[in-house]
């Protein structure tokens, strides 16, 4: 299920570019300087994203919108350039130096996340070691199926998906793709690396 639509995706990266202007400098500060989501969602630069975006967050019964596009705007004012041929998780597996960009182990602490702040804190992690340069686009739509996938689960929704179209196992699949592409071999983690 496509969550942003081509035109709320335009919207987004016409956003996007104007943080990247003089003129939005202070939108990207005001973004950069909030650590949680309640400071990301009274930021000047969140407010300049809704209202670009209403058809994106404002929806009866969908309350997670709102906050998926608060985590996709702090993350966005830490893009500095958005690639779209590599999707968001491959990205974690390339190769930096000798290793994974995101270590195994982080990747998984990544799947396991089960909060909003949790997972703004981890993705913010993500790219910063990604140097800036993400697919923001499908950074965003994974944000928001995160968000609708722990909606539902929070409110015992019944869903229809095949198991490769939730979140987290499209991510796996991307992720150790990209590692096998790569001739990359990700150490297996130990029960005792998983409980740190």
């Amino acid at each position: 299920m496509i969550n942003i639509q081509e035109d709320q995706r335009s919207a987004l990266s016409a956003w996007h570019s104007a943080l990247n202007t003089q003129q939005g400098r202070r939108l990207r500060a005001s973004l950069r300087r909030s650590h949680t989501l309640n400071e990301v969602y009274l930021s000047e630069g969140f407010r300049s994203l809704l209202l670009r975006t209403h058809t994106l967050w404002k929806r009866e019964n969908q309350t997670w919108r709102f906050t998926a596009l608060a985590i996709v705007a702090a993350l966005a004012a830490h893009v500095s350039e958005s690639s779209t041929a590599t999707p968001f998780a491959a990205q974690l597996a390339q190769e930096k130096g000798h290793r994974q960009v995101m270590s195994v182990l982080r990747f998984q602490r990544l799947l396991a996340v089960r909060s909003h702040e949790e997972l703004l804190r981890q993705l913010r992690r993500a790219v910063q070691l990604l140097g800036g340069n993400v697919n923001l686009l499908d950074l965003a739509e994974s944000v928001f199926c995160w968000c609708r996938e722990e909606d539902e689960r929070i409110r015992h929704l019944p869903t229809s998906r095949q198991p490769t179209e939730y979140l987290r196992v499209r991510w796996t699949m991307q992720y150790y793709q990209a590692c096998d592409s790569a001739d990359i071999t990700p150490p297996a983690a130990t029960v005792a690396d998983t409980q740190e």
